[in-house]
């Protein structure tokens, strides 16, 4: 019987070393990535606030142009606009990705996503009077940016977007907010695939 498994094992061990061209057909490729957000947010009434967090994506290819990815993202400023509350924007957003260059170790994308943000902060009303407050609404994000092997299944992802978010203002009326999302984020390739 131990000579038998050890003929089954030796003949399996050698199948796997004898394979020297990739399969013909595989499936899309997946991705992790997890890092820093930096958002710029446009205040009603009162200016730009920025705030620092953290982002998260999983992403998956389907062939060599196009993708799609999820991405979940918070960032936060404390004592916003001296008023001692918090302001913070929780996003989960999700769309296409297009990949228009690529080029040995980095490529390009541009991407569409859509939608909800929650959105919570502290505007002035009157003097040292301050609402405070947040709102959920549908959101969107338009952006891109680039992809840099660093080695084994690590890559950094640097992108750029224009944000759209909702919050109320003085008034208490909810209206659109425009807002600058910028992320750096190390990403972890669990299935690489070559197109």
């Amino acid at each position: 019987i131990s000579f038998f498994v050890l003929l089954l094992v030796a003949s399996a061990a050698a199948q796997s070393h004898l394979q020297t061209t990739a399969p013909a057909g595989s499936g899309p490729s997946f991705n992790v990535s997890f890092g820093y957000s930096y958002i710029t947010v446009a205040t009603p009434d009162a200016g730009r606030v920025n705030l620092n967090g953290l982002d998260a994506g999983g992403h998956i290819d389907f062939s060599q142009h196009w993708g799609a990815t999820v991405d979940a993202g918070y960032a936060r400023a404390w004592n916003v606009l001296g008023t001692g509350q918090n302001g913070y924007v929780l996003s989960f957003l999700g769309g296409p990705v297009f990949y228009p260059i690529e080029r040995r170790n980095n490529r390009v994308f541009l991407h569409a996503l859509i939608g909800a943000s929650l959105v919570g902060g502290a505007v002035p009303v009157s003097g040292t009077n301050y609402l405070h407050g947040w709102v959920a609404r549908p959101s969107y994000a338009l952006g891109g940016g680039f992809e840099q092997s660093l080695f084994g299944p690590f890559a950094v992802r640097i992108g750029g977007d224009y944000l759209r978010t909702s919050y109320v203002n003085s008034d208490a009326v909810v209206q659109p907010e425009n807002d600058l999302r910028v992320t750096a984020s190390i990403m972890f390739r669990l299935n690489a695939r070559r197109y």
